[in-house]
């Protein structure tokens, strides 16, 4: 075996189970099987007053199974091995979806079912493994087997039960979404005013906001500028894809380019693809935007950043997921990094691992997937009843960041040095954890412990996050990013953080890798916890965080220790040294 090792099947996490029997929908012809997990979980609390209204549309999308799942597994192992032949060697993606995705005939079959039921289908894809239909509540009730409650005010729906199709058909599905609209996405980005210090540097005070960082504080403070110095600056290895449902303030995102140095963004390195056909402008994700967007290119400021961005007021579905599919099935030069700084409340288990199918296809294409792991520490969000994530009352996790195919980043807080207006270097970090948010962390609730996680923390079986951690807090030390003052001139603005920073953070580390490597790297998962384990900051570039917790909203979190744990995971990185030992044997 190489430096990498095997790794287990189940990372892909198959995310259908079939119960053959059970509810028998009305229409039914023959035997049925249940899609066991495809309601949400937050369903029972939330609906059940009232009937959702039998003409009511719905618009539904069909999400086809992956095939081959063990081949699928055996390969991500082996492009992680040096010394497997499929080393590196990434898929396009249309040769994932034909070693992989459903058949031309599967798709055509379960379309043909769908419409003999009376349902209307209006796109039918295998290379995105979906069809779109539309019906309404009476027939998604007699054709799955399911019932679908709502709230008095008919507002919020959801099937409370788990649908069934022909039994013939059920290995072809992974799941069917839209039979609610409990689903929902919030971004992990927290701002704060801030303000000014009598004893702060001049240069760490931008328009007289601050002290707080900018990118040559983060080059100083994790050790990139010898990188920077030495060219290795994340150029000529594609682009940085950043997933959005609202688009950036041009003029004030050319500000901070300005204010720090940085690449101005142009049509050279800087694009937008509108996933649902109209651009939803600016609104209030916008500082998500402005974040990601920000930091991605400070970090990574020689790579190219495209915007994936969703339109929720043109799509069915969620906006946010049309972005992340669409940054992954792209055959237009796909990017090698993806940052997704958002999380979802509302969703089922069939949900979650539905996307896991997207991020091992990433994982594949040589793809490196970063997810935030919330500011809402341990609590993690949940649905209420008016349909908001809002902060949990027990355990949870950004679960997008429990696919075994990403690398899910969690938050630290530090108060810095600072000399003549510049960071002097790294001091102790501890957990994000203050009255603006604190860093998410925990066990999955739906996917199993991988490969590269056994032997750490024995008592769950479950896959636990985060993987690794960067700077967060938007008050110690808190960043600048490009705003308006109160003339509404665009301008430098503090302070922004949450573990929105880190993703596309992190994602401009792995750019930073694949020029070094000359080619895309992949999921860097198992890598870096083989650098953790050798508990050696100074040849791995991973500093340890061993201070701080995750508790938060009355909800006991994790805390961090010498090692991994659930709420640094392995703790922060020296660039300068992690960058070449990440490539090293």
């Amino acid at each position: 075996m190489g430096r990498f090792g095997a790794l287990h099947r189940f990372v892909l996490a198959a995310g259908l189970v079939l119960i053959v029997g059970g509810v028998r929908p009305a229409n039914a012809e023959g035997p049925t099987a249940i899609l066991e997990g495809n309601h949400p979980d937050d369903a029972a609390d939330i609906v059940g007053a009232a009937t959702a209204s039998p003409s009511q549309p719905l618009a539904m999308r069909l999400t086809m199974a992956l095939r081959n799942r063990d081949d699928l597994a055996k390969l991500l192992a082996d492009q992680q091995d040096p010394a497997s032949p499929q080393y590196h060697r990434w898929l396009t993606p249309g040769a994932f979806t034909s070693r992989f995705g459903p058949t031309d005939a599967d798709v055509a079959r379960v379309s043909l079912w769908l419409k003999k039921k009376g349902f209307t289908v209006n796109v039918a894809d295998a290379s995105t493994r979906e069809i779109s239909f539309t019906g309404t509540v009476t027939q998604a009730e007699n054709v799955f087997g399911v019932k679908i409650a709502a709230t008095t005010d008919g507002r919020l729906y959801s099937n409370i039960g788990d649908p069934a199709v022909p039994a013939e058909l059920a290995p072809m599905v992974e799941s069917i979404h839209g039979l609610d609209n409990l689903l929902h996405s919030k971004p992990l980005v927290r701002q704060v005013a801030k303000p000014v210090s009598s004893a702060s540097s001049p240069a760490s005070v931008v328009n007289n906001a601050g002290p707080a960082f900018g990118p040559p504080d983060i080059y100083s403070f994790y050790d990139e500028t010898p990188l920077l110095a030495s060219n290795i600056d994340g150029s000529g290895n594609g682009c940085i894809a950043v997933v959005e449902d609202s688009n950036i303030d041009q003029p004030a995102a050319d500000a901070f380019t300005t204010q720090f140095g940085l690449p101005a963004l142009t049509g050279a390195n800087f694009s937008t693809v509108l996933v649902d056909g109209t651009d939803p402008g600016q609104n209030n994700d916008e500082d998500e935007a402005m974040v990601d967007v920000s930091y991605s290119h400070a970090v990574a400021p020689g790579s190219s950043i495209r915007i994936y961005l969703g339109n929720q007021k043109h799509t069915s579905a969620s906006a946010i997921l049309d972005a992340i599919h669409a940054a992954v099935t792209e055959k237009n030069s796909p990017c090698g990094a993806i940052s997704i700084s958002f999380s979802f409340c509302g969703g089922s288990k069939s949900f979650y691992k539905t996307q896991n199918g997207f991020f091992a296809q990433a994982a594949s294409q040589g793809q490196s997937v970063f997810v935030a792991t919330g500011d809402n520490g341990a609590a993690g969000l949940k649905l209420n009843s008016k349909g908001v994530c809002v902060t949990g009352t027990s355990r949870n996790i950004n679960e997008l960041g429990g696919s075994p195919n990403v690398t899910a980043i969690g938050g630290t807080e530090f108060a810095p040095d600072y000399s003549g207006g510049d960071d002097l270097g790294s001091v102790p970090e501890t957990v994000w954890n203050d009255g603006d948010g604190a860093a998410g962390g925990g066990e999955s609730k739906v996917f199993n412990k991988p490969t590269f996680q056994h032997g750490l923390i024995a008592k769950d079986k479950k896959r636990d996050v985060p993987d690794i951690s960067f700077a967060a807090s938007p008050a110690t030390p808190g960043f600048f990013f490009g705003g308006r003052d109160s003339h509404n001139v665009p301008t430098v603005v503090c302070c922004i953080g949450g573990t929105s920073l880190g993703a596309p953070a992190w994602a401009g580390i792995s750019q930073l890798i694949a020029q070094l490597h000359g080619a895309a790297v992949g999921n860097l998962d198992t890598r870096i916890y083989q650098l953790g384990a050798k508990a050696s900051a100074s040849t791995t570039g991973i500093r340890d965080v061993i201070s701080g917790n995750t508790n938060f909203n009355h909800v006991t979190g994790f805390s961090a220790t010498t090692g991994y744990d659930k709420a640094s995971g392995w703790g922060t990185v020296d660039m300068k040294i992690f960058v070449p030992a990440y490539l090293a044997p």
